[in-house]
């Protein structure tokens, strides 16, 4: 046995005990990250990251409407429509966190506790964007296999949003913009 596995076994199914099986009182938590180098600044790489009116590119939206707040920025609020594991969401996606140009948080106000983070670093020829996904699904034996069965579409469907991110960068350089 692997020196991680005990803990694997335990972040999987609880403390291991005899008898009756326990499990964490924290809901299992997926979390799905992908990054992406962009031919830009930080401050454009930033802008694009941060404007949540033109955010379609976000890991599973199909929506947004602006409902309250600044635009931008931490408050800004939207009403967000979602596509999730094959689940039809709608809820209210929120900036948490702004610090320009390295990072934004957004959360989701109610219903899944979903938490997406972006962050910008200058590399050589641009910026390295990473978005990073991270929810949970609840607690138990429920709360688990909708972890299990859910982790690898997320895991696609941010990998496809920093291609989508990206992709808006290709197509203002073939337009000359």
């Amino acid at each position: 046995m692997h020196r991680w596995a005990p803990a694997v076994f335990a972040r999987w199914y609880g403390e291991v005990s005899y008898g009756i099986p326990a499990f964490s009182a924290a809901p299992p938590v997926i979390e799905a990250s992908a990054g992406v180098t962009v031919p830009v600044g930080r401050e454009e790489a930033f802008a694009a990251l941060s404007d949540l009116e033109h955010a379609d590119w976000l890991p599973g939206v199909k929506g947004l409407v602006h409902i309250g707040g600044p635009a931008q920025g931490v408050g800004a609020r939207y009403e967000v429509e979602a596509g999730i594991s094959g689940r039809h969401l709608r809820g209210v996606l929120m900036c948490t966190e702004a610090i320009r140009p390295e990072r934004t948080v957004m959360t989701l106000e109610d219903g899944l506790d979903l938490t997406i983070t972006g962050t910008v670093c200058p590399v050589s020829g641009g910026c390295r964007v990473e978005l990073t996904a991270r929810y949970s699904v609840g607690n138990g034996l429920t709360g688990l296999a909708v972890e299990r069965a859910s982790a690898g579409a997320a895991r696609r469907e941010v990998c496809r949003a920093v291609e989508h991110f990206a992709a808006q960068f290709a197509r203002k350089a073939s337009a000359g913009v």
